[in-house]
């Protein structure tokens, strides 16, 4: 007996055909990794190279940048260079590699749109951080979570009153200004970093040295031996934050909140 032609609803049709078009088209792995770092700004991934913001802005997270210089590249970084280079959470027992600046590319555009394109934008996300190691307070950014991050790292250590003495002198969070040298927005611009004044020899910043962006800066033997900071930079890294001493162009004194770097959907242990 012949069987009649079974007919498919057009609407099953097509989501059928937008399931299969979907698995043809994976989004970039490391995509979902601002999905689920910032909530506060991404709303989804609408495409195989998209991210988008609750805004409605959408941002190409593959430019297909050309092969250049690093300089070149922290210049001109797409989200997929904001997350190409790893970070090495847990202690830093080595010199970081020749131009291994895990952090440093980022995205100005997406950064931006997330934090404002002005000081007074910015100032509309800050509130007063209470910063336990000193009873002082910190501005900073409350978008994602970043506030409320920094204060728990600062409640986790003054429970320790040897690891909060290294960061009991706050040297500053936001300040709208372009990174020395270069015009790039500093992330301080954002309200999302915040310096220290590290006791002894254990603060340092490639240019003080007298480093040059395209040369080999030799790092600071103090910072790998000192037990304490590294204890420190792990509780700033457990609650979303990265360092500028695993940087090969160091920064020991600046911490900055990108949990895409950090968090459980990206963070590798070294």
């Amino acid at each position: 007996m012949a069987l009649g032609r079974i007919r498919v609803p057009a609407a099953v049709v097509g989501v059928l055909a937008a399931l299969f078009v979907s698995c043809l088209h994976a989004w970039p792995r490391d995509a979902t990794c601002l999905l689920k770092a910032y909530p506060d700004f991404v709303k989804d991934l609408p495409g195989p190279n998209q991210v988008r913001a609750h805004s409605g802005d959408v941002f190409v997270f593959d430019q297909s940048l050309p092969a250049g210089s690093h300089a070149w590249r922290l210049d001109h970084a797409d989200l997929k260079a904001q997350l190409e280079q790893e970070y090495p959470k847990g202690p830093l027992s080595a010199p970081p590699p020749r131009d291994a600046d895990p952090g440093r590319l980022r995205s100005q555009a997406f950064f931006e749109r997330m934090y404002g394109q002005s000081l007074s934008e910015v100032q509309q996300h800050m509130t007063s951080v209470y910063w336990a190691p000193c009873r002082c307070r910190i501005a900073f950014s409350k978008r994602n979570g970043a506030a409320q991050a920094l204060e728990k790292v600062g409640r986790q250590l003054a429970l320790r009153p040897e690891l909060a003495a290294y960061v009991g002198k706050p040297m500053g969070s936001l300040n709208w200004r372009a990174i020395a040298g270069t015009q790039r927005r500093s992330m301080h611009a954002y309200g999302v970093a915040v310096d220290f004044q590290l006791p002894g020899a254990l603060g340092h910043y490639w240019r003080w040295r007298g480093c040059q962006q395209s040369a080999p800066c030799p790092y600071p033997a103090a910072v790998l031996a000192d037990a304490r900071l590294k204890s420190v930079v792990q509780i700033f890294e457990d609650n979303g934050f990265i360092w500028g001493g695993k940087w090969h162009h160091f920064d020991t004194v600046h911490f900055e909140f990108r949990p895409e770097l950090v968090g459980s959907a990206c963070a590798t242990a070294s």
